[in-house]
């Protein structure tokens, strides 16, 4: 296993980070505590969970109790999050219940939990509120290092790193999904640490790909593939990784010794220029860069994420993880932002802002008559981008 200094924390972390979301629900708690202790095994020594992830943190805390036995306490790092929504009370109850559940006197790393944008968090970074709550503990100790997790659009993320009150982000990033690539290097300008949530399932799926993308990345696995892809960067420093049970961890790291330089990048740039070529092929000149030049969209919708899943989608065959996400647009998760792309009105305020020059709004009906379920008509869009006489007398 590899480690990289994660920022200014100057913690050296584990190129993989264990997820543990996975250890709730049916996931019998001899399991969640074997899979703790072999990623420990196997090099991993960031494990993160959450206060709201069910009963994780107590399983958490009872695979360190076994392996705290024979592993220093300073050769593990261990991050919690927290939803900083609450009041300040409420915040210190869930900071409380956490660390009991961990059963550690100190936690290296805390997040608040899901932020999308500096207003919907602004009352909580006061001296008084979670934040200064926070601090307090940092003075303390208690509290190590303190970051944030977000599942939110480009610039309400950017103008939480630009509060410098941060010192790592959590957020999505991945080879189908580039859109956050400027937040990254604003990090890096910062020395923040920089952590990949859920590179393979929201990566695409990519425990469970398609024919077409097996066939690509041959001799990669689909996963190993976007691990690659994720490790050349050096603003990156750690991708999680949720496995169910030990049996499923090792395939997750067979990019744990990646190197960057030798047989293994060459075969990772053939598999890469497949990919592009794929692209080229498939979608022709209606490639969206995921540049996010359309946003924000009057109607609220994503428009860089919707068109990434329809290229997704239609260049390798991604139609279960695609079509999946797609019913969930509009249903107000934190994961899915947006509406879905039959809301396009067609109003015209995208087309001129984008560099591909693609025609916004007819991308938009296309994506929503292809993921979503059944066969959906919508209105014909001229190459304006307004709408056709006819549609308009309909």
């Amino acid at each position: 296993m590899k480690y990289r200094r994660f920022g200014r924390t100057e913690m050296m972390l584990s190129q993989f980070s264990l997820g543990c979301m996975q250890f709730t629900g049916k996931t019998p708690e001899r399991t969640a505590i074997a899979t703790v202790e072999r990623a420990v095994e196997l090099g991993v020594n960031h494990i993160e969970t959450a206060r709201g992830y069910g009963n994780s943190e107590e399983r958490v805390g009872k695979a360190l109790k076994k392996i705290l036995r024979k592993t220093p306490r300073e050769d593990l790092y261990i991050t919690t999050k927290i939803g900083p929504s609450s009041g300040v009370d409420d915040f210190k109850r869930n900071f409380e219940k956490s660390m009991s559940k961990l059963g550690i006197d100190y936690l290296d790393n805390l997040d608040f939990h899901g932020p999308g944008n500096y207003k919907t968090l602004k009352p909580a970074m006061s001296s008084r509120g979670c934040l200064g709550f926070v601090r307090q503990m940092m003075d303390q100790r208690v509290v190590r290092h303190f970051g944030f997790s977000t599942h939110g659009y480009p610039e309400g993320v950017m103008e939480l790193v630009n509060t410098g009150e941060f010192e790592s982000i959590n957020l999505h990033y991945y080879y189908f999904y580039q859109g956050l690539r400027h937040v990254i290097e604003k990090a890096a300008e910062l020395d923040m640490g920089v952590f990949i949530i859920s590179p393979n399932n929201q990566g695409g799926k990519l425990q469970n790909p398609t024919k077409e993308l097996i066939e690509v990345c041959s001799p990669l696995k689909p996963m190993t593939f976007n691990h690659m892809w994720l490790l050349n960067n050096p603003n990156v420093h750690t991708l999680s990784f949720g496995p169910a049970n030990p049996d499923q961890i090792e395939d997750n790291l067979l990019a744990q010794d990646y190197d960057a330089t030798g047989e293994q990048r060459q075969i990772f740039d053939r598999v890469l220029e497949r990919i592009e070529d794929g692209y080229r092929s498939k979608l022709g000149k209606e490639v969206c860069t995921v540049c996010n030049e359309c946003l924000p969209c009057p109607e609220n919708i994503n428009i860089p994420g919707l068109l990434n899943w329809r290229q997704m989608n239609k260049a390798f065959g991604m139609a279960d993880f695609t079509k999946e996400r797609y019913a969930r647009v509009g249903g107000g998760g934190a994961w899915i932002l947006g509406v879905k792309g039959d809301k396009c009105t067609g109003c015209g305020d995208c087309p001129p802002r984008c560099p591909e020059s693609l025609n916004i709004p007819e991308l938009l009906w296309q994506t929503h008559r292809e993921l979503e379920s059944g066969e959906i008509s919508g209105p014909a869009w001229d190459h304006e981008g307004d709408l056709l006489e006819e549609d308009l007398r309909s």
